[in-house]
C-alpha cells in the first residue's frame, strides 16, 4: 500500500473514533531523546523533534542509580549532576521516570557512577529490594531528583510487574519498596502523580514467563499505591497480538478507576529479526496501532501519551556493544521518522492530535 493511502485509511480511522470535530485533548504528548546515532547530530535531530512534535520530555533514568552516595546523603558524580541539569524546551513538561529494577527486570538496578550501568558493589549486589539501605537510597535519590528536576509526573518503577514474572519472592520485597517510596514523596510533594509502570505483554500474560503469573491480582494490589495506570507497551513484542489491533483493546486500562497514561509505546515499521525471530512491523501496522492508541487516549481522558523514539536509529546499532546490540534492533524501526528524516504515516496521526489545544 502507498504510503499516502495508509495515512488516509488511518486517519480515516482516527477520525471516526474520536470525531473529526474534536476541538481538544486532555493528555500530553511526548518522547524520550535517545538519539538516531551516537554523534551531535543525533542528539540535535531528537531534540528537535521533541521541540516540533510534543510538549513532553520523557526523562528515564534507568541505568542504575548511585546507591551509596544516595544513602549517605552525599554528592552523586558529575553524570548524574548532568542529567539533573535537563530542562525541557519552552511550554514542555518533564516526565521522569526513576527504576530501582535492572534492565534485566530481575535484579536491583546498577551503579550509576562516572557513567552508568556499572557493575554493583559487593555489599549492594547481596541487598534484597526491601532491606532498609535501598529503601533509604531509592528515596533520597528520588527526592533528590524531584527537587532538580521539578517534573510533572513521576514514575518510581519502570515495567515493575516484569519482576512478578520472573521472580514472585522478589516481588513482594519490592512491593514494599515501592510503598515506603511512594508515601515519603507524596508526604512532600501531595500533588506530584506518583506511579508505577506496567509492562503491557507481560500483565495480560502474553510473555511466555508471565503465564500462570496471577499479573492482574498483584497489579491491582500494587495499584493502590500509583496515582495512574501507566502502560508500557510494545505491541510487536509479542505473537499474540491481534492484527489489526481492535479498536477497544486499552478498555482493561479502565478497570483500576485511576487516570491513565502511556509512559512509553513504539511499533515497527518494518520487520526486524531478533535472536532468530521475525517480529512484525509495516508503516501500515504502525499507523493503525496508533490510530486505536490515540482515540483511546481521548476517549478515557488519559494524561499523557509517549513514544519512546522519534527516530529510527539503525546508524546507532554499531555504537552499542555487540551483547547488546541484537536486542537493541527490537526497537529500531519504532521512531515516527526515518533516520533519513522522512516523516511517517502514523506521524501525521500524531501531529493530527497534537494540533489540538490542551
Amino acid at each position: 500500500m502507498r504510503r499516502s493511502a495508509v495515512w488516509l485509511a488511518a486517519a480515516a480511522l482516527l477520525a471516526a473514533s474520536i470525531g473529526a470535530g474534536a476541538s481538544k485533548r486532555t493528555f500530553r504528548m511526548g518522547f524520550t531523546p535517545w538519539p538516531s546515532e551516537m554523534s551531535a547530530a543525533g542528539l540535535a535531530t531528537s531534540a528537535s523533534f521533541i521541540e516540533k512534535h510534543a510538549d513532553l520530555v520523557s526523562v528515564m533514568m534507568i541505568g542504575g542509580l548511585p546507591w551509596q552516595e544516595a544513602l549517605d546523603g552525599k554528592p552523586f558524580p558529575p553524570d548524574v549532576m548532568r542529567q539533573f541539569a535537563v530542562k525541557p524546551p519552552a511550554g514542555h513538561r518533564v516526565f521522569l521516570s526513576i527504576s530501582p529494577l535492572a534492565m534485566d527486570r530481575k535484579s536491583l538496578a546498577p551503579y550509576w557512577g562516572v557513567r552508568d550501568n556499572m557493575p554493583l558493589p559487593r555489599e549492594w549486589a547481596s541487598r534484597r529490594f526491601d532491606s532498609p539501605e535501598v529503601v533509604k537510597a531509592l528515596t533520597s535519590f528520588t527526592l533528590r531528583a524531584v527537587k532538580a528536576m521539578e517534573p510533572a509526573y513521576l514514575a518510581i518503577g519502570v515495567e515493575s510487574n516484569a519482576l512478578l514474572s520472573h521472580d514472585r519472592t522478589a516481588w513482594q520485597d519490592y512491593k514494599r519498596l515501592h510503598r515506603s517510596v511512594y508515601a515519603s514523596v507524596k508526604r512532600l510533594y501531595p500533588r506530584l502523580p506518583v506511579f508505577f509502570t506496567t509492562e503491557v505483554n507481560h500483565y495480560l500474560e502474553r510473555a511466555s514467563e508471565a503465564k500462570g503469573s496471577g499479573q492482574a491480582a498483584e497489579v491491582a494490589d500494587l495499584m493502590r499505591h500509583s496515582d495512574l495506570f501507566a502502560m508500557s507497551y510494545y505491541p510487536h513484542m509479542s505473537y499474540d497480538t491481534r492484527w489489526p489491533i481492535p479498536a477497544d483493546f486499552f478498555t482493561f486500562a479502565r478497570k483500576f478507576g485511576k487516570p491513565i497514561a502511556v509512559s512509553e509505546t513504539g511499533m515497527l515499521s518494518q520487520p526486524v529479526t531478533v535472536t532468530g525471530i521475525r517480529l512484525r512491523g509495516s508503516e501500515a501496522d504502525q499507523a493503525q496501532y496508533y490510530s486505536v492508541l490515540l482515540a483511546a487516549a481521548a476517549k478515557d481522558g488519559y494524561r499523557f501519551v509517549v513514544t519512546f523514539c522519534t527516530t529510527d536509529y539503525e546508524r546507532l546499532l554499531p555504537a552499542i556493544p555487540e551483547s547488546a546490540r541484537e536486542i537493541a534492533n527490537i526497537w529500531t524501526y519504532t521512531g515516527l521518522q526515518t533516520s533519513a528524516g522522512r516523516p511517517k504515516p502514523a506521524l501525521g496521526l500524531w501531529d493530527r492530535a497534537l494540533a489540538a489545544p490542551l
